[in-house]
């Protein structure tokens, strides 16, 4: 984790009725941070269903079932990532996210933090890289933040991130640039393929996100290297041993849900579901992908997130310590499996290590240095291949980590700990339309593709041209 950790400020707002000893309750932490300055932001954070309130950077936690602070019991934590419109309080508000309901019988720690509409990205910005500084705030401060606070069980097996939207999107990417503590990943109706032609023309982006495409992940030619770096499609190879799940609509309303702008944007994330399913399949990665009815409305949203949690299951076995990977990134400062990476200058292209046996290799260009797993230093000129020594090298890892005790956990922590039961399930949304890990798309919208992408585009340029619906897309949002 990063070495800075900002904003320990001890402040707990409960968000439920008085708790009744044992009863799962929700949290919220105000936080600071030294890349993120919730004052600057271009207009006010979000606060659907809630008053105006000021700008900060507040989390909200999901303390489960049991949860005793002065227990040595150390639980799963899953981070859960909102979209755009929406802002950290939105999983948890009535008719909205319906957290309590959704996760009914889940047994871990649920952190849901502010986001703005950020992108989960240190911006661009004329090459500043920062200003906001989404990533370091979020994977630098507040994961170390989480881990000082709350009995987090240690292997990656029990951590999980999951977002909508632009969360899916954070939520891939976050589990590529810190693959080595993330054990699963899942997006649900998310923008993971960023580099779509439609999704990077300027009227579609500001359309659907509401935000400048250029700064924050600058221009898609002079800068391809920083979307790519950015675009969970492209980082496919980082997620080899994280497990996988995708959930999306097809953009036919599904139970509770109403037609509108939500069915346009859910068109695109489709395609974005498709480009992501197969660039990891073509990489020989398994994904569970699951297309099925609905729009971008939460009715579809809570439904994806209940089959994440009961039926994928997000804390099954995975790979603790692989003997081969690879980690590509674009961030100054990373972290893959053990290794810290810290370049002397921001990368001007997508820089790529890669760990076979002992021998860990660099591509791209630039000078590094390398902290490897038990400590040792050195610097390279990429691109690099040497041999990690035994000495420096992490211990030795099993396929997977079975969750009786091992690793240090106290008994009792035992394998069936995936979050929670049966209840809750369908979180009262009825799913429709099913699917199954096979990339098939039965009953949905027939186009797809180009044509498609250039239909969004053109839609996106109309409803920029002058034809309000900006109003009725914040006001689908807030419903």
């Amino acid at each position: 984790m990063g070495r800075w950790i900002t904003g320990l400020g001890a402040a707990l707002v409960l968000l439920a009725l008085p708790a009744v000893a044992g009863a799962s309750r929700i949290v919220t932490w105000n936080t600071e941070s030294r890349y993120v300055d919730p004052s600057k932001a271009a207009s006010g954070y979000n606060h659907p269903g809630a008053p105006a309130r000021p700008n900060a950077l507040r989390v909200n936690v999901f303390l489960p079932d049991g949860y005793d602070p002065d227990s040595s019991r150390r639980y799963p934590v899953l981070y859960l990532l909102h979209g755009v419109g929406d802002a950290y309080d939105s999983w948890s508000l009535p008719r909205q996210g319906e957290i309590r309901e959704v996760a009914r019988g889940f047994k871990g720690f649920i952190v849901m933090p502010e986001a703005d509409r950020g992108f989960y990205t240190n911006w661009w910005n004329g090459g500043r890289r920062g200003d906001p500084g989404w990533e370091r705030y979020h994977l630098d401060e507040l994961i170390p933040l989480v881990e000082r606070r709350l009995p987090i069980r240690r292997e990656r097996r029990w951590h999980s991130i999951y977002g909508f939207s632009m969360g899916g999107m954070g939520a891939l990417f976050y589990g590529s640039q810190r693959p080595g503590y993330f054990g699963s990943a899942g997006s649900s109706q998310g923008s993971i393929s960023i580099q779509r032609p439609e999704f990077q023309v300027g009227p579609t982006f500001s359309t659907f996100a509401e935000q400048d495409r250029d700064a924050i992940f600058g221009d898609p030619q002079a800068q391809e290297f920083y979307s790519a770096g950015h675009n969970p499609t492209k980082l496919v190879p980082n997620l080899e041993h994280t497990r996988l799940y995708v959930a999306v609509g097809d953009g036919i309303p599904a139970a509770g849900e109403k037609p509108g702008p939500g069915q346009l944007v859910e068109l695109e994330v489709r395609l974005q579901s498709q480009d992501f399913v197969a660039a990891a399949r073509r990489a020989g990665k398994e994904v569970t992908y699951r297309p099925q009815r609905g729009t971008h409305d939460w009715p579809s949203r809570r439904r994806h997130l209940a089959a994440a949690i009961h039926d994928f299951g997000l804390f099954k076995p995975v790979v603790e310590a692989p003997a081969s990977w690879t980690y590509r990134t674009v961030a100054q400062r990373g972290e893959a499996w053990g290794f810290e990476f810290a370049f002397a200058d921001p990368p001007a292209e997508v820089e790529t290590f890669a760990l076979a046996g002992d021998r860990l290799s660099g591509r791209g260009s630039g000078r590094v240095r390398i902290r490897t797993p038990r400590g040792c230093r050195f610097t390279a000129t990429l691109p690099f291949e040497r041999t990690v020594p035994t000495a420096c090298a992490a211990a030795g890892g099993s396929a997977d980590d079975s969750g009786s005790g091992g690793g240090g956990e106290p008994a009792g922590d035992s394998a069936d700990d995936e979050g929670g039961s049966a209840a809750g399930a369908g979180a009262g949304d009825g799913a429709q339309g099913g699917g199954d890990s096979a990339a098939r798309d039965d009953g949905t919208l027939p186009l797809t593709g180009l044509g498609l992408g250039l239909l969004i585009a053109a839609a996106a340029v109309i409803i920029s041209a002058g034809v309000a619906l900006r109003a009725v897309v914040a006001g689908a949002r807030r419903s």
